[in-house]
C-alpha cells in the first residue's frame, strides 16, 4: 500500500510541477486571502473595543484614519485575492488537467489492442473523466490549503509574539499542531472510505454505459428490467457512500472548530488576565481571541483537504497507467531512420489467443514491395488477427515479427507508426469534418492532395455535392456516409500518410464491380511503391498477378 501511495504521489507531482509557479501564486494568494481575512476580523474587534472606550472617556486619544484605513486595506486586500487566487489556480489546474488527458489518450492510442479491448468503454470513459477530475482535488484542496495554513499560522504567531507574552504564541501554536494531528488521524480514517466512494463512482458509471451502449438489445431481448435494477443498486450504493464522505467530513470539520473555539477561549482567559495585570490594553486583549476565531477558517480546512486526498490518490492510481502508456518502454529500440524503406517479415508466426489454441501458423511471411500479398480465407481463419499481429497490436503467440530488422515488440507505437499503416476490420470514424480525417491538424496538406487523395478512391465527386466540401461532418462512426464510403475515406487518408508499409482489411469491402475497377487502376501506382498486405474476401476481384494466401478453412476446437 505505501509502494502504490508514493507511485500515486509521484505521479501527481509529474502531473502539476509543469506549472508550480503558478501553483505557488495561487497558494501566496490564498495565503493572503486568509491573512487579510484573520486581520479583518482582529482589527475589527481592536477599533470597535477602542472606540467605545474613547466614548465613554477611558482612552484619552484614539487615532481613526490607521485602523480603519487598515481594516478598509484588509477587505478589499481579501476580496482582491480572493479573485485572483481563484482565477490563477483554476488556471493552472485546469491547463494541467487537459494535458493530461491529451497524454491519457496518446497514451491509449499507442495500447496494443488486446490491452484496449480489455477495458469496458465505460471504464475507459470514467477514467478519462472523472476520475481526471477528482486529481484536481490534490493542488486546489489539500496541497494548497495546507501550505496557506502554514503561512497564516506564521504570521499570527509573529503579531501574537510581538503584541502578547510567549503563552499567546504558545496557545496559537498548540492549536495548530492539534489541528495538523486530528487532520492526519480524519485522513487515515477517512482513506478507505475515499477509496470506497472513487470504486462505486467507478461501477456505476460503467454499468450506465453498458446500459446505454446495449440499450437496443436488452429491450429486443427484454432484458432491461434486470439491467434497470442493477444500475439502480450501483447509484444507490455510489450515493451512499457520497452521503457517509460528506458526513465524515462536516464532522471532521465540526471537531476542528472545536479545537479553534477552545483554543480562543484559552486566548480569552489569558488576554483578560493580562489586561487585569496591566500587560495589554483593552483592544489588543480583544484582538487576540478574534485572531484566534480567524484561524477557524484556515484549520477549518486541513481535515476536508487531507481527507480528500485518499480520492485523489486513488483516482490517480485508475489514470496514471493510461498517461506511462504511451512513453516508450525502458529498454525499447528506437531504429534510426534508414535511407530505404524498412521491410516487415515474420519467421515461424503463429497468432491467436490462447497459446494452446493457435488459429494460424507457424508462418513466414515477407511481401515484395509492389506486388500486395493476397491473404483469403473462411471466416474464423484469422485473417484480421494476423493483420493485428503484424501491425503490433496483438502479440504473436509464437515467432518473430521484424521491421526494418529490429523486433517489433521492441519499438515504440510512434515510431512503428511512422513506417507502417493498418486499416483494421473494424473501423471507427469520429463525429469530425472530412478535412479532419484526411489531414490530422499536426500536419499540413494542400486541398489539392486532399482532393487528389479523394479522386483516387473515387470520392471527390460525392463529396463536390456537398455544400461543405471538404468541411462536410460525417456523423457520428461515419453515420453520414454508406459503408463503402468510409471504407474509401480510411483509405484515402493511408494513401496521405504514404508510408512504406501498407496492412488492409476489407479495403474494398462495400464496392460495386466498377467503382472496385475505378480505384484499383486510380491507386496502383501508389501500391507499386510500397509493402502491402490485403485481406479480402472476394479475391477473385484483385488482380490476378497478385501473389495469394488462402488460409483455408479455421481449424475445428
Amino acid at each position: 500500500m505505501r509502494d502504490e501511495t508514493r507511485a500515486n504521489l509521484a505521479f501527481l507531482h509529474r502531473v502539476f510541477r509543469r506549472r508550480r509557479v503558478w501553483y505557488w501564486g495561487a497558494w501566496g494568494l490564498l495565503a493572503l486571502t486568509w491573512i487579510a481575512g484573520i486581520a479583518l476580523l482582529a482589527l475589527s474587534g481592536w477599533f470597535i473595543t477602542a472606540t467605545a472606550l474613547a466614548g465613554a472617556g477611558l482612552l484619552a486619544t484614539l487615532d481613526l484614519y490607521v485602523p480603519s484605513g487598515g481594516i478598509r486595506t484588509a477587505a478589499i486586500s481579501r476580496t482582491l485575492a480572493r479573485y485572483f487566487e481563484r482565477l490563477v489556480s483554476h488556471e493552472a489546474v485546469l491547463r494541467s488537467l487537459a494535458d493530461l488527458r491529451g497524454h491519457s489518450f496518446r497514451g491509449l492510442a499507442a495500447l496494443p489492442m488486446a490491452r484496449v479491448r480489455a477495458y469496458r468503454s465505460g471504464d475507459l470513459q470514467t477514467r478519462l473523466t472523472s476520475d481526471i477530475d477528482t486529481l484536481d482535488g490534490m493542488p486546489l484542496r489539500v496541497v494548497g490549503p495546507m501550505v496557506a495554513a502554514a503561512i497564516s499560522l506564521v504570521v499570527t504567531l509573529v503579531i501574537a509574539i510581538w503584541l502578547a507574552p510567549w503563552p499567546a504564541a504558545a496557545v496559537l501554536a498548540v492549536s495548530g499542531l492539534a489541528t495538523l494531528a486530528v487532520s492526519a488521524l480524519l485522513a487515515l480514517a477517512g482513506q478507505r472510505r475515499s477509496h470506497a466512494l472513487v470504486q462505486a463512482r467507478a461501477r456505476e458509471r460503467i454499468g450506465l454505459f453498458d446500459y446505454i451502449g446495449g440499450l437496443a438489445e436488452l429491450l429486443a431481448y427484454d432484458r432491461a428490467r434486470g439491467h434497470e435494477a442493477s444500475l439502480r443498486r450501483e447509484n444507490a450504493t455510489y450515493a451512499r457512500q457520497q452521503r457517509a464522505q460528506e458526513a465524515f467530513g462536516v464532522g471532521s470539520e465540526q471537531a476542528v472548530q472545536a479545537v479553534v473555539g477552545a483554543s480562543a477561549l484559552l486566548m480569552l482567559v489569558l488576554a483578560l488576565g493580562w489586561y487585569r495585570d496591566g500587560t495589554l490594553s483593552a483592544p489588543v486583549a480583544v484582538l487576540l481571541p478574534l485572531m484566534t476565531l480567524g484561524l477557524g477558517e484556515v484549520l477549518g480546512s486541513l481535515p476536508g483537504a487531507w481527507w480528500r486526498a485518499g480520492e485523489s490518490l486513488k483516482a490517480a492510481g485508475r489514470v496514471q497507467h493510461l498517461e506511462a502508456a504511451g512513453q516508450a518502454p525502458a529498454g525499447a529500440a528506437r531504429p534510426a531512420p534508414a535511407d530505404h524503406a524498412p521491410v516487415l517479415q515474420a519467421h515461424g508466426l503463429t497468432i491467436g489467443f490462447h497459446r494452446e489454441r493457435p488459429l494460424l501458423g507457424p508462418l513466414d511471411l515477407a511481401p515484395a514491395r509492389g506486388r500486395p500479398l493476397v491473404i483469403s480465407g473462411t471466416s474464423g481463419r484469422g485473417k484480421s488477427t494476423l493483420l493485428d499481429t503484424l501491425a503490433g497490436e496483438l502479440p504473436p503467440l509464437t515467432g518473430r515479427i521484424a521491421l526494418g530488422g529490429d523486433d517489433l515488440d521492441r519499438i515504440s507505437a510512434d515510431t512503428r507508426y511512422r513506417h507502417l499503416s493498418y486499416l483494421p476490420q473494424g473501423l471507427q470514424l469520429p463525429d469530425t469534418s472530412l478535412r479532419d480525417i484526411l489531414e490530422p491538424r499536426h500536419t499540413h496538406l494542400s486541398d489539392a492532395a486532399l482532393w487528389e487523395a479523394l479522386e483516387q478512391v473515387d470520392l471527390a465527386d460525392a463529396v463536390r455535392g456537398t455544400e461543405e466540401g471538404l468541411d462536410y461532418r460525417i456523423g457520428e462512426a461515419g453515420s453520414y456516409l454508406s459503408g463503402g464510403q468510409r471504407r474509401r475515406l480510411a483509405l484515402a487518408a493511408i494513401l496521405l500518410q504514404d508510408r512504406p508499409v501498407v496492412l488492409l482489411d476489407e479495403p474494398f469491402a462495400g464496392l460495386d464491380p466498377r467503382t472496385l475497377e475505378r480505384v484499383l487502376s486510380r491507386i496502383g501506382p501508389w501500391l507499386n511503391q510500397r509493402q502491402c498486405l490485403l485481406v479480402t474476401h472476394a479475391p477473385e476481384s484483385l488482380p490476378r498477378d497478385w501473389p495469394r494466401l488462402d488460409l483455408g478453412r479455421p481449424a475445428p476446437s
